[in-house]
């Protein structure tokens, strides 16, 4: 079976990020699935290198092999502030059409990675080729694309209505998909844990001693950072000051540091910035407690990869980590917004260190549960019934 992957998310020579697309693209080739990769890229012109964002999409490759899977990166063109957001697939699919796996033939299947922009290039890709796509959503779809309506939510709704099949990467986002996709295509396959078996030496350089939380995730709203900070807040007036260290970067950066400042929690709070993937491994397997309050959150990998540190992670109840942590058992579920919840949380698990390492410990196994060739016998049984779907449609 030759499948053709879309994904604009695809990781990129020294962008270490996405890299759940590659993994499951790693663990379908040992099933004996030929794998090539269209990775369309929004054209950055130099000019704007001086933005991080414009200079990582404006250095990436043409075309890279990253173990042995061939990706391309065709240019696509892409207007700022989402201006015609419905239409991306539509203004990239002349520069996929001539991608040169594309061009290769052969092509069984296409696998789109969220519904816009990729899944709409799909499916019309589909169409010229002959061949069904699915789509798996990872999280865009259902709590931006769909919700919002107007252009974007209808071509979303028309792409999801139209794939062969859709992979939800958890049950919090099947269960958002229920009013979308007719049930007989809808699976819920959720990712395999990067890195699984990897436990790393802990970071040493970081308040050795002294008990440190960490969070990964982009400085944006729904990652909760600000509820974290409340929740800092009510313990340092309990007398309770454990460090902070949050790795990331986003548009609330200056926000949150004001929040610091306000809270007089500076001596505490530390920005790290971006770092290195295997920096991020170390810190998890440092920090006491892994804090990443996030709602509207699909699945989190980062949690995971926490988790098979034996590191404890604190997640929110009613989104997607719910399908592998069970609270108290092999982590920590509170509500969302709830920072006072959360204080009490944190405030348990620095107490009680024994039972916070079982906990750790639990959760490593339930992450190392979640194997990428789990993952995979999953999509290509979707890919399967995509397969046979399209024959007996073809073939009556």
């Amino acid at each position: 079976m030759r499948v053709l992957v879309v994904s604009h998310m695809y990781p990129s020579p020294g962008v270490e990020r996405h890299l759940f697309v590659h993994e499951q693209n790693r663990a379908l080739r040992e099933l004996g699935v030929e794998i090539s990769v269209v990775s369309p890229t929004p054209y950055a012109p130099r000019l704007l290198w001086r933005d991080p964002r414009q200079r990582r999409r404006g250095q990436k490759p043409r075309r890279a092999l990253r173990d042995g899977i061939a990706a391309e990166y065709p240019r696509v063109p892409q207007l700022p502030r989402r201006l015609l957001f419905d239409r991306l697939g539509d203004l990239a699919y002349p520069v996929v059409r001539r991608a040169a796996a594309v061009r290769s033939g052969g092509i069984d299947l296409i696998h789109a990675h969220q519904a816009l922009p990729d899944g709409a290039i799909a499916q019309r890709l589909a169409r010229d080729l002959g061949v069904p796509y699915v789509v798996t959503v990872h999280g865009a779809d259902v709590y931006q694309h769909l919700p919002r309506g107007g252009g974007a939510g209808r071509r979303a709704a028309a792409v999801l209505g139209d794939a062969a099949g859709i992979m939800a990467n958890s049950s919090a986002v099947a269960r958002l998909l229920r009013g979308t996709v007719r049930a007989e295509r809808l699976h819920v396959v959720l990712n395999g844990t990067t890195g699984a078996g990897a436990k790393v030496a802990p970071a040493r350089d970081l308040f050795p001693g002294e008990p440190l939380l960490l969070t990964v995730g982009y400085f944006i709203e729904r990652k909760g950072h600000a509820v974290v900070l409340d929740a800092l807040a009510l313990l340092a007036a309990r007398g309770l000051r454990p460090h902070w260290a949050i790795v990331g970067e986003g548009v609330l950066h200056d926000a949150l540091v004001r929040q610091t400042q306000e809270l007089e929690l500076t001596d505490t709070v530390h920005f790290l910035g971006r770092q290195p993937h295997g920096r991020v491994l170390e810190l998890m397997a440092r920090a006491e407690v892994f804090v990443l309050v996030s709602w509207n959150e699909a699945f989190g990998l980062v949690y995971t990869e926490a988790m098979m540190q034996g590191t404890p992670v604190v997640a929110c109840r009613g989104e997607g980590p719910g399908d592998f942590i069970e609270h108290g058992v092999s982590g920590f579920l509170v509500p969302a917004r709830d920072h006072e919840a959360l204080a009490g949380v944190i405030a348990t698990a620095l107490d009680d260190h024994a039972a916070a390492a079982a906990v750790g410990e639990a959760g490593r196994a339930a992450a190392a549960a979640l194997t990428w060739e789990r993952n995979a016998r999953l999509t290509l049984s979707v890919y399967e019934q995509a397969l046979a779907r399209r024959a007996a449609k073809r073939y009556p």
